[in-house]
């Protein structure tokens, strides 16, 4: 069996959401499995592609390990460490959602990782990853969590790769479709995105998301006007998508606020404007970066011109945006 999870894209509210604000998000179709066979012996065996690990792990240092996480994470949290210190290897992240909710006897097993999420990309690969292996872990178990505890595990086990785990991230990869959070609270909306929709992948930040927000609250956290602007750009978004209408307006406006935030780059405010010209509106989708030229995912909206005329000489990675509706799950 396999444990399977889609990535996501952020449609509106990237970082007023940590000032009360709401944000919208969308699950895609590219996801991110875990492929799990039992093994004799007493030996986790962790195999992922994408960040060419095969490793061995004796079963008796897993448990070992978790503690060792929790106490790095502490370190993060004290200020004795940094973020990109609290894990050793990406692998670990995966690590320690098995060895905290396994038994030990289903420990002794191959599981077979991979991703067709760009790492870095602000599509939620290190969420999608953990829900898949969340999911995996229950059909083990063979027990069932509410919705609302598996995007809380998976929120909890995140934040060793962010220092703070994504509400959004986490519950958008579980439901599917379109989500609302703001504040605690979590909400599906039933919206249905048309074949208009793109992402192109500009460049890993160089600034974390956990850094951009930092800075980001270091320069405007107590300008609560933008942050009502961010929630009214927002809710004109949803307002958009349900009646099917064209939202680059809401798009123009959502970027404009986040180039005020200081988030884009030249780099990228170029590519936007040569965007807008061959008939396309684009945004950060993500937090996007104070430093470096590359600012992550953009989310861009074309209603007469088709990805090849939108991206052509671009030599970036891009796709259309195809909505995932069922959300983490299991295949048999």
């Amino acid at each position: 069996m396999q444990g399977l999870a889609p990535g996501k894209i952020i449609l509106s509210g990237e970082h007023s959401v940590v000032y009360g604000a709401p944000a919208i998000a969308t699950a895609i179709k590219l996801y991110s499995h875990i492929h799990y066979a039992p093994v004799k012996g007493s030996e986790l065996i962790a195999e992922f592609i994408g960040i060419k690990v095969h490793s061995n792990h004796p079963i008796a240092k897993l448990s070992p390990l978790v503690s060792f996480l929790d106490r790095q994470f502490q370190k993060f949290i004290d200020g004795s460490i940094k973020v990109e210190s609290i894990l050793n290897s990406p692998v670990q992240l995966v690590l320690y959602v098995l060895a905290s909710q396994l038994p030990t006897q289903s420990l002794s097993a191959h599981f077979n990782g991979d991703s067709e999420l760009p790492i870095g990309a602000g599509m939620g690969s290190s969420a999608s990853m953990i829900a898949a292996a969340v999911l995996l872990v229950e059909a083990i178990n063979n027990k069932t969590s509410t919705s609302e505890q598996r995007y809380q595990l998976v929120k909890h086990c995140e934040r060793l790769q962010h220092g703070k785990g994504s509400l959004i991230d986490a519950a958008t990869v579980i439901l599917g479709g379109v989500v609302q959070v703001q504040r605690q609270s979590v909400k599906q909306l039933p919206l249905r995105l048309n074949h208009n929709w793109y992402w192109l992948f500009t460049g890993t930040p160089q600034s974390s998301t956990g850094e951009c927000v930092s800075y980001v609250a270091q320069q405007h956290a107590k300008d609560t006007k933008l942050w009502d602007e961010f929630a009214d750009v927002t809710q004109n978004m949803v307002q958009q998508l349900y009646k099917n209408a064209n939202p680059s307006e809401a798009i123009v406006a959502n970027q404009a606020l986040l180039e005020y935030i200081g988030v884009v780059s030249e780099r990228v405010k170029m590519i936007i404007e040569q965007l807008k010209a061959r008939g396309g509106v684009a945004k950060i989708a993500g937090a996007g970066s104070y430093i470096g030229d590359s600012c992550g995912l953009l989310l861009v909206y074309a209603k007469d011109t088709t990805g090849e005329q939108l991206f052509a000489d671009f030599n970036m990675k891009w796709g259309v945006l195809e909505q995932d509706l069922k959300g983490a799950r299991i295949i048999v």
